[in-house]
């Protein structure tokens, strides 16, 4: 695939109501869809959980194309990075670094993730750490708690925030 310009988009909690940022989230759930519900087979009711009006969310844009993003949201625990996802003729080109990169800057307080176990190595080679050897299911699909606990990252891109 040819060398394009990335663009990472961020829209603040709180704000997917606004036109553009609407429009930016429905290009997010796009994505997620594509990867979650179709490849993976994740029930829709399960991914779309209405918690996308009240989190951070990023989209990752490849040329003009949406190619990847990431939910930042806030719990009692910490700041949870969920629903990360790069469409597959993106994939194994450093994007979902990128992203997670990018969250890892912004996030406040603990970071965790809910990481298929599928994955595990690609967050590990990223600096996360399991919380512990426990498996637990999400979507029928296996998961473990994985922990970031090297503190605030710093942005490796420039991030563009809709007016």
């Amino acid at each position: 695939m040819d060398r394009m310009e990335q663009t990472v988009i961020y829209l603040e909690a709180g704000t997917a109501s606004l036109p553009t940022n609407a429009a930016y989230l429905a290009l997010c759930q796009q994505v997620r869809r594509s990867v979650f519900v179709q490849e993976q087979g994740v029930s829709e009711a399960i991914d779309f959980d209405g918690n996308d009006p009240s989190c951070a969310h990023l989209l990752l844009l490849f040329g003009d194309e949406a190619a990847g993003t990431l939910r930042i949201r806030t719990t009692s625990k910490g700041t949870k990075l969920e629903r990360i996802a790069i469409l597959r003729e993106y994939r194994k080109q450093g994007l979902g670094k990128l992203l997670v990169r990018c969250a890892l800057a912004l996030a406040e307080g603990q970071v965790y993730i809910h990481a298929q176990v599928q994955s595990e190595g690609f967050y590990q080679r990223l600096g996360f750490v399991a919380e512990n050897q426990t498996i637990f299911y999400e979507a029928d699909i296996p998961h473990k708690t994985m922990i970031w606990p090297h503190g605030k990252g710093v942005l490796p891109c420039t991030i563009t925030r809709p007016s």
